[in-house]
């Protein structure tokens, strides 16, 4: 089977992005097979979800046997950030349909939809704007590219989960309470990424008033719901703070 020259383009540049998705991935192996999931369900999850932190979010809720409509709510709200992903692609992949169109949007992720649309920016550059819209039309380089980085990047993915609970398997069972630390350090290294701003930190800290409450009142619920009403009132906020600034 040979595979277009623009498939080969986009496998060539995915490669780095394998190399940041296999440690995440074997840890997500790791956390599942310490929150009690079998090899064949966490597989299964890394093929149908394809998201990292909402399947690593899914995990707690899972052990402990929460209701199925709160771990479908909360991995809705983790995973509605491909919409506008999913939107500003579309335009790129006009020639793709029924199958086609299917995979290409399961297949999304943060570094498929980045390394695909900088890719189509520079090619718009570099060619006569007049006939950037043909070649838009077109749209079939583009779609070989995105499959070359995210049908990649899936199996890695796949592969790194799967590895990572036979990993697990050969731990002593006295590690096994220390591999349930591989969730919140995953989520933990994630905040200290981006909690650089006072903002960030004070959001964090009415976080934690409010989610310790919650929580004693509604175990099952109380910190969803937290989740929920701190991130809109911040949004608010943010949003206000931007339009009074604007006027």
């Amino acid at each position: 089977m040979a595979f277009s020259v623009h498939f080969r383009a986009g496998v060539k540049t995915a490669v780095p992005v394998w190399f940041a998705f296999i440690p995440i991935a074997f840890a997500m192996g790791v956390a599942a097979k310490a929150h009690g999931l079998h090899w064949g369900e966490i597989v299964l999850m890394s093929a149908l979800v394809y998201g990292g932190p909402s399947q690593f979010a899914a995990l707690e809720p899972l052990a402990a046997g929460k209701p199925a409509f709160q771990i479908l709510l909360t991995t809705f709200l983790i995973n509605v950030r491909f919409l506008p992903m999913s939107a500003t692609l579309a335009p790129y992949f006009r020639r793709a349909r029924g199958a086609q169109f299917f995979l290409a949007a399961h297949l999304v992720s943060p570094s498929s939809f980045l390394l695909t649309h900088v890719h189509a920016q520079k090619q718009k550059k570099a060619r006569d704007p007049a006939i950037h819209g043909e070649v838009l039309n077109d749209g079939r380089q583009y779609l070989d590219y995105f499959y070359g980085v995210s049908t990649t990047c899936f199996l890695v993915w796949v592969t790194g989960t799967a590895f990572g609970y036979w990993a697990a398997l050969a731990v002593s069972p006295a590690f096994h309470e220390g591999l349930r630390f591989v969730l919140p350090g995953y989520f933990a290294c994630i905040f200290a990424l981006e909690i650089r701003e006072w903002f960030l930190r004070f959001v964090c800290l009415i976080s934690l008033l409010v989610a310790v409450p919650t929580g004693v009142l509604s175990p099952q619920w109380g910190w969803l719901l937290t989740s929920l009403v701190v991130a809109t009132c911040i949004w608010g906020v943010e949003q206000w703070t931007k339009s009074a600034s604007g006027s």
